[in-house]
């Protein structure tokens, strides 16, 4: 039936309800487009202001590695731009395609692997054998730690003698379509940068010396189209977190470049991890340009478990909000021992002595289960505990105000609940060490890989460091773990992506790390 005869068929009633959907689709229509164009004007704006930065006059105030980061980071930021970019016009008018420099040829000195692709079947539709006239061949660089060689992907042509039909392989998909590196190279750089801490610039060193020239801008461009790629990967992560009712959370300190300004400012990475007792292990990093409590607030909204963190003011909101706040026993460990070892202090040493008893309880509770932790905690650990609060208020009486050893009394008197929650839970960890230990390779080598010159650039690090390091909490080879999800990703389905998570990520079959 026309849609013309179905109008004539409707009475008055039937007819205002369907203008009624029909207003109610375009209005939702020309919202969605509406917001699209705003997401686009908003990139192309972002895009306008990088490529300015790129191509001002250089600050003389950025020298050295500063300069070679802040280049890394707007080639990244500016491809990543422009692979949204594209993702959203899509669907819209086609746009004039973008000319490519000639590139050039891969080095002939570098040992070459023929992968070849021949259609499944060389019997054509109509019922003849398909003839074999010829190939077609590009080249893709990969890398093996250690060493480059040159992929030969070789597409055979078949051709229907009858009835001409052209028969060949199709493309393999790639990350980078068109581009010359594969998974592996990809995933060695990815690595290299934000687990080994080698910024691009000393990257395109070392490829040079083993005989292949990479320039550090296309090194930033594919670091760029990575990270978008891998976005969604990060994002699923996070639902996965939120799900597990105790979390660990730090932060740390990173120099970010200012675009303009010519300096740096200090921004945060922050950490947010299940514990060490948790069947999933996955830790998420969130990039934030402050140390502000809104930013755990945002990352944790709607979460209502046990927060083992230290005691930064920027967590408080969330106690006032349902969160339970789980202290970490080591921090205030620290505070006598830094009295011990400084001063000698006796009370510090006694006090030393409590925590180091309830130390060695926990070294036998970590190998046990949950019930079974808590029982030997209520057991061997209440009993040291509550000895501990007393002889602390004891001390206190007898310490002087603003004294070093008065402090860090107060210190553990002021958080006595949160420090001794975890001994009447067996789910809960005895202090924050094991996000510390999340974090501490970042702090350890921010200085080589400074998150360079915008917000962006260091959204997309956390994003593929939340991968890295998860991956590595399974026990997986993070180079092995990102070159198969990078070979997997161009055809992977959108509604499995949980797949290819870190603690749910298995090796395709069949493959070699």
């Amino acid at each position: 039936m026309h849609a013309a005869d179905q109008l004539e068929r409707m009475n008055a009633q039937e007819l205002r309800e369907f203008a009624a959907r029909l207003i109610t689709e375009l209005t939702d229509t020309r919202r969605e487009v509406s917001l699209k164009q705003l997401r686009i004007d908003q990139l192309t704006h972002e895009m306008a202001i990088l490529k300015r930065w790129k191509f001002a006059a250089r600050s003389e105030q950025l020298h050295g590695e500063q300069r070679h980061l802040f280049d890394e980071t707007l080639e990244a930021d500016l491809e990543a731009i422009g692979l949204e970019l594209t993702a959203l016009n899509r669907s819209d008018e086609k746009v004039a395609p973008k000319e490519q420099p000639r590139r050039a040829p891969l080095p002939a000195h570098l040992p070459r692997t023929e992968v070849r692709h021949e259609p499944e079947s060389t019997i054509c539709a109509c019922g003849c054998a398909l003839k074999r006239i010829g190939e077609e061949v590009s080249e893709k660089l990969d890398y093996v730690p250690g060493v480059f060689r040159v992929e030969r992907h070789i597409r055979g042509k078949w051709a229907c003698t009858r009835c001409q039909t052209l028969t060949q392989a199709p493309v393999p998909a790639h990350v980078i379509d068109k581009g010359i590196p594969t998974a592996g190279l990809l995933a060695q750089v990815l690595v290299a940068k934000y687990a080994d801490h080698q910024p691009l610039y000393r990257q395109e060193c070392i490829f040079g010396r083993a005989g292949m020239t990479i320039a550090r801008s296309t090194l930033a461009q594919w670091v760029g189209m990575c990270g978008v790629q891998l976005q969604p990967l990060a994002d699923a992560l996070r639902p996965a977190l939120l799900a597990r009712e105790v979390l660990h959370a730090d932060e740390t300190p990173v120099a970010m470049l200012s675009p303009g300004k010519g300096k740096t400012h200090r921004a945060y990475l922050w950490a947010y991890g299940t514990t060490d007792y948790d069947a999933l292990q996955a830790v998420v990093y969130d990039f934030a340009d402050g140390r502000s409590g809104e930013h755990a607030r945002r990352f944790l909204e709607g979460w209502s478990g046990k927060l083992v963190c230290d005691d930064y003011s920027g967590y408080k909101a969330l106690f006032a909000n349902g969160v339970t706040e789980a202290g970490c026993l080591a921090h205030a460990r620290r505070k006598f021992h830094e009295l011990w070892a400084n001063h000698k202090s006796e009370v510090a040493g006694e006090a030393l002595s409590f925590f180091g008893a309830l130390y060695d309880i926990e070294r036998i509770a970590r190998e046990l289960d949950v019930d079974e932790r808590q029982r030997l905690r209520q057991l061997k650990s209440r009993p040291i505990a509550d000895t501990l609060h007393q002889w602390l208020i004891l001390q206190r009486q007898r310490s002087t105000d603003g004294t070093a050893i008065a402090k860090a009394i107060d210190y553990s008197l002021g958080r006595w609940q949160a420090l001794t929650r975890f001994v009447g839970d067996g789910a809960l960890p005895a202090d924050n060490n094991h996000i510390e230990n999340r974090i501490r390779p970042i702090a350890l080598g921010r200085s080589n890989w400074l998150f360079a010159g915008s917000l962006r650039g260091g959204k997309r690090a956390a994003a593929v460091m939340s991968l890295i390091q998860s991956a590595k909490l399974n026990g997986h080879d993070p180079y092995a773990y990102l070159k198969d999800v990078l070979e997997r990703l161009p055809t992977h389905r959108v509604s499995r992506i949980d797949d290819l998570l870190p603690h749910r990520w298995s090796l395709t079959p069949g493959l070699k790390p």
